[in-house]
């Protein structure tokens, strides 16, 4: 029997036989660098002799093939890729080259030590079904789910994790740039200070005459019922009473051709009436109280 390396397979040819392939081993996944024979047991004793083919490769991954059997019976995974192997002549030690200048040498466990399995314990390796286990790194998806199955113990102090905060409709519409849809949706709410805060937001981003211009009837209903009751407050006013004006400028022909948007202007216009009146109370009282503060002032 001779066995050769080639590409990431070690095959076994059978020369007496006329030179014919018995078996390809195409466990390996990069190429195949280094091969050796190596024993287990002794010529005389409890233990028959076997040999065994150490195959290392590019990959990292040494393997122990059985050509008794003609299969893989170990492996083990090493930090970098593999060059050469070699053994002792009792086959009680072995060391491997890789290819950033680190050989790694390991012996044979005595007998004693290896309880049981005798095979499977040979020079420490690991077996095909439970491979080494690696380190974890921050490059592994292990790494960031390592110890969240582990429960506190009494003296742990628990750090607890911020809940998400949840975006109301107008703000996850507005992260979209669906402008219109954002004023009507908290337009349809009951909260003056969102609306006054849409509406500011719009306007730098100038896209609040736009969606003026858009909104249907029904909508137009909307801003201006909005308008009539907040447009008159002092911390409002500001920014209502110009867009008041705008509104009015802009769709007045939409509202003379429809009852209920006239319903709206009217009862607008009462409230401004009133607001007016009121102003206009207040500056005639101011004008009385004025001079009698000058007076007591002097005193």
């Amino acid at each position: 029997m001779v066995a050769t390396a080639g590409g990431n397979s070690v095959k076994i040819w059978d020369l007496i036989g006329g030179g014919k392939m018995v078996y390809s081993m195409e466990s390996h996944n990069k190429t195949v660098t280094s091969i050796c024979v190596g024993k287990l047991g002794k010529e005389s004793g409890e233990e028959a002799l076997q040999y065994r083919i150490f195959s290392v490769a590019l990959d990292g991954y040494m393997k122990v093939f059985d050509y008794a059997k003609m299969k893989v019976t170990h492996s083990m995974r090493f930090p970098a890729p593999l060059m050469s192997i070699g053994s002792s002549l009792d086959c009680m030690t072995r060391a491997i080259g890789s290819s950033n200048g680190i050989i790694f040498a390991g012996r044979r466990k005595a007998k004693e030590d290896v309880g049981e399995s005798k095979v499977g314990n040979f020079w420490a390796l690991g077996s095909v079904e439970d491979p080494q286990r690696r380190g974890l790194r921050p490059t592994y998806f292990r790494y960031f789910h390592r110890s969240q199955g582990e429960k506190p113990n009494e003296g742990d102090h628990l750090i607890m994790r911020q809940k998400k905060v949840k975006l109301a409709e107008h703000d996850k519409l507005l992260k979209k740039f669906r402008h219109k849809e954002a004023l009507v949706s908290v337009l349809g709410g009951k909260n003056a200070e969102n609306v006054v805060a849409v509406m500011e937001e719009l306007v730098a981003r100038r896209k609040l005459l736009k969606c003026v211009v858009n909104l249907d009837e029904e909508e137009l209903g909307l801003l201006l019922g909005f308008l009539h009751k907040h447009s008159t407050m002092p911390r409002h006013s500001a920014l209502l009473t110009g867009l008041t004006r705008k509104v009015l400028e802009m769709r007045a022909e939409d509202i003379r051709a429809s009852d209920a948007l006239k319903g709206h202007i009217r009862n607008l216009k009462r409230s401004v009436q009133e607001e007016i009146r009121i102003q206009h109370s207040l500056q005639e009282i101011q004008g009385v109280i004025s001079p009698l503060l000058r007076i007591a002032g002097r005193r």
